[in-house]
């Protein structure tokens, strides 16, 4: 079959990155006719290789994760995916998505949680145990999840999993891990934690999860929840994939008077109206030199204390200086740049947990405002 040539130049600069020079080219005579001829040989080749390798870079972007497909459903019919080239094909609506980096993505890249993609990207290993050399992520995950520090043969599901700093306490258990964010955090999840053969990254909205539902053994959301337009939602999209049997864990900042008489609440309507990179100068300029007065009012009068100036810091953890410093421009920044910050009570969280049908229900108070366990009951 005859090959369109204009169409295959197309396609080449489509692959390369740019346009490919074809140069038309008068066959010398004599002597150097042969050595005309190779160059154009060796030329071609060339071209040819290039492509080569540019279409098994791009086929390898899916089959890195081929075997983890058979998890995967179609977000808007919920039919199986088949790997296409750099794509997820649908085979019941035909609907593509594309495959970046070896990350399947799900929304558009312009989305509410703009402002989350870049902070991870920015500070994408600031909080990982593996860079502080202190277990907070860790034992943050364990009071939370009550779950065993073994979960082999088990199948996680992780939600808004920012930078992967839970991600990277996850992988170490031995359970088969998906783990999704609905920003570009996945790529900096993906730096710190693609290294691990159990987990599977993907980039995803909260309330079209392109899984199979009841699929999961353990389904977890930390530090999340607060942040979808509606937390309600988000809650009964997490549960339909809890299998019979299994767990769900989350939590979510919790709705009190005095947490809502914070700084941030009285700064928010202006902050989360600014471009994320501006208002992250303004952090970045302004956090350091408060973070020893915050650390000072902390001492001199606990939480109350600290309160009383308009950033975090976390001196109490253990964190080396420098560390901290970094800690509270990123989560100084976290408080004022998402658009949204809807924290709820103890007792609507366990009325979503009721009316999602879960039985062994646990709802109460944890580090991150009100944290929730429950269990799908056994089929």
């Amino acid at each position: 079959m005859k090959r369109n040539p204009s169409r295959w130049r197309n396609w080449a600069r489509r692959h390369e990155g740019g346009p490919i020079a074809i140069e038309s080219r008068t066959v010398p005579k004599g002597p150097d006719r042969c050595a005309g001829h190779c160059q154009g040989r060796v030329s071609t080749a060339r071209r040819k290789l290039r492509v080569a390798r540019s279409r098994a870079w791009r086929a390898r972007q899916v089959s890195l994760k081929s075997s983890a497909l058979a998890v995967f459903a179609c977000p808007t019919c919920e039919q199986m995916l088949r790997p296409g080239e750099a794509q997820l094909l649908c085979s019941g609506c035909g609907t593509s998505y594309p495959v970046e980096d070896g990350i399947p993505r799900f929304v558009a890249p312009q989305n509410y949680a703009l402002s989350f993609g870049y902070q991870w990207n920015v500070h994408g290993k600031t909080q990982l145990d593996s860079h502080t050399g202190l277990p907070i992520s860790r034992r943050r995950f364990f009071e939370t999840t009550q779950w065993p520090e073994n979960l082999e043969g088990q199948l996680v599901l992780e939600a808004a999993s920012g930078a992967g700093r839970f991600t990277e306490v996850l992988a170490g258990t031995g359970a088969t891990v998906y783990s999704f964010d609905l920003s570009r955090a996945v790529d900096a999840n993906r730096a710190n934690n693609g290294h691990y053969p159990n987990l599977t990254l993907f980039q995803a909205d909260i309330c079209q999860i392109p899984l199979v539902k009841q699929a999961f053994d353990k389904v977890v959301c930390l530090g999340a929840l607060q942040h979808t337009p509606d937390p309600e939602r988000a809650f009964r999209s997490l549960a339909q994939y809890v299998r019979p049997g299994g767990e769900l864990v989350i939590d979510i900042y919790r709705r009190s008077l005095p947490g809502l008489l914070q700084w941030k609440y009285l700064l928010r309507p202006i902050t989360r109206r600014v471009a994320p990179e501006k208002l992250y100068r303004w952090v970045r300029r302004a956090v350091p030199p408060l973070v020893p007065v915050a650390a000072g009012l902390r001492r001199l009068a606990g939480r109350a204390g600290a309160r009383l100036v308009p950033i975090v810091e976390y001196s109490y953890l253990g964190l080396r200086p420098e560390l901290n410093v970094e800690w509270a421009v990123l989560d100084t920044f976290d408080m004022y740049s998402p658009a949204h910050d809807l924290p709820k009570s103890l007792t609507e969280v366990e009325r979503w947990c009721v009316e999602a049908g879960f039985t062994g229900i646990e709802v109460g108070r944890g580090q991150n405002g009100v944290v929730a366990r429950a269990r799908r009951p056994a089929a």
